[in-house]
């Protein structure tokens, strides 16, 4: 590169697993001479502050969606959230133009922010939805699709955290109707090699994320029935704001957060791990080589599609939230009931970033 380049990289605020998949992103822009600015709301930036203290960060404003205590109800509040979600594409998008001129911005990245397109300078969309999941109506399903479809081609590059071949997201990531996909694979923050041995720590490790309500209920669940069982195990409750750290008993500690280098620690260290059923989390686990039982947020399509999937690839358990239970799945992993993971190329996105460098 003649000089180096800005990049303004934007996660939406919609789970924290926009930021984490960023990291890898920023690591490799740095890494290449990039000079980056995140802009993100105050959980979004934190999380990324705690892997890159040294970066310039803005406040933008998040889409700050509300969700519901029962599962049938999640998909219709969302709906009614649309006007609220339309309005903060359109604030975003006219936001995007002052800070372009004011930081001198090269490019923008964009971790499923619809609004963060741009005619002035390139503009990078990151998502592995495609295809939006819609329950029951056919055509909520094509109205969603309509509207994801024009978004996303308003940008000069789609990128998908996927492959072509053997797909980590099945469905979801099929680039029908869209003209600027680029399949850039696994974006995992973790640098481990998959084949990395370590000796166990934990017999069982909670990896807990999502929205409220649903991340307590299920953290009070996997809590209750662990304490009977005088396991080792760990309790990380996905709370990034905080650091606390204690414990239950002589067998169960619970930690808030973990920066990315302690959590792929922790997570090699651990035999068994049910967790939500979250993209970035899966790339993580996919990327350390780690089945794990997946439990998908109640009401949310996404999560729902990738259980169902990814447990009829034998990849991954399926485990319910209503009905979970710890017993049966430390009797399933004692079976080894795991396909193996395919020979996915976890260096494509580096390639991705030297490309798109290159060109603009």
């Amino acid at each position: 590169m003649s000089k180096s380049k800005k990049i303004l990289i934007a996660p939406l605020d919609w789970g924290l697993g926009h930021a984490t998949r960023c990291i890898p992103i920023i690591r490799e822009l740095i890494i290449k001479g990039c000079e980056v600015i995140v802009a993100g709301n105050n959980n979004t930036n934190a999380l990324i502050q705690k892997e890159f203290p040294e970066l310039q960060y803005i406040y933008l404003k998040g889409y700050e969606i509300s969700y519901s205590l029962k599962k049938w109800q999640l998909p219709w509040v969302i709906l009614k959230q649309l006007p609220k979600i339309l309005a903060a594409i359109q604030s975003e998008h006219n936001w995007l133009d002052s800070i372009i001129e004011k930081y001198n911005i090269d490019v923008i990245i964009s971790d499923n922010r619809y609004g963060l397109y741009s005619t002035k300078i390139p503009s990078v969309f990151i998502t592995h939805q495609l295809q939006i999941k819609v329950p029951q109506s056919s055509i909520l399903q094509w109205f969603v699709k309509k509207i994801n479809t024009r978004f996303i081609n308003k940008y000069d590059i789609c990128w998908v955290p996927d492959y072509n071949q053997n797909p980590l997201a099945g469905e979801l990531s099929e680039c029908n109707g869209y003209n600027n996909v680029e399949y850039i694979g696994n974006i995992s923050r973790f640098r481990a090699s998959s084949n990395e041995q370590v000796d166990t720590k934990y017999k069982i490790l909670v990896l807990l994320s999502g929205p409220e309500p649903q991340r307590s209920i299920l953290e009070d669940k996997l809590t209750k029935q662990l304490i009977p069982l005088k396991l080792k195990s760990l309790i990380i409750r996905g709370k990034p704001s905080n650091t606390d750290y204690r414990s239950v008993n002589p067998y169960i500690d619970v930690i808030d957060h973990l920066k990315a280098t302690e959590l792929e620690q922790v997570i090699l260290e651990s035999g068994i791990i049910i967790c939500r059923s979250g993209y970035s989390t899966l790339m993580d686990l996919v990327k350390l080589n780690k089945h794990a039982a997946l439990v998908s947020t109640p009401g949310q399509t996404e999560q729902e599609y990738l259980v169902e999937y990814l447990s009829n690839k034998k990849w991954f358990l399926k485990s319910c939230q209503h009905n979970i239970n710890i017993e049966s799945i430390i009797a399933q992993f004692d079976s080894q009931c795991f396909e193996s993971f395919p020979s996915w190329d976890f260096n494509e996105f580096k390639k991705q970033i030297e490309t798109l460098l290159a060109k603009y």
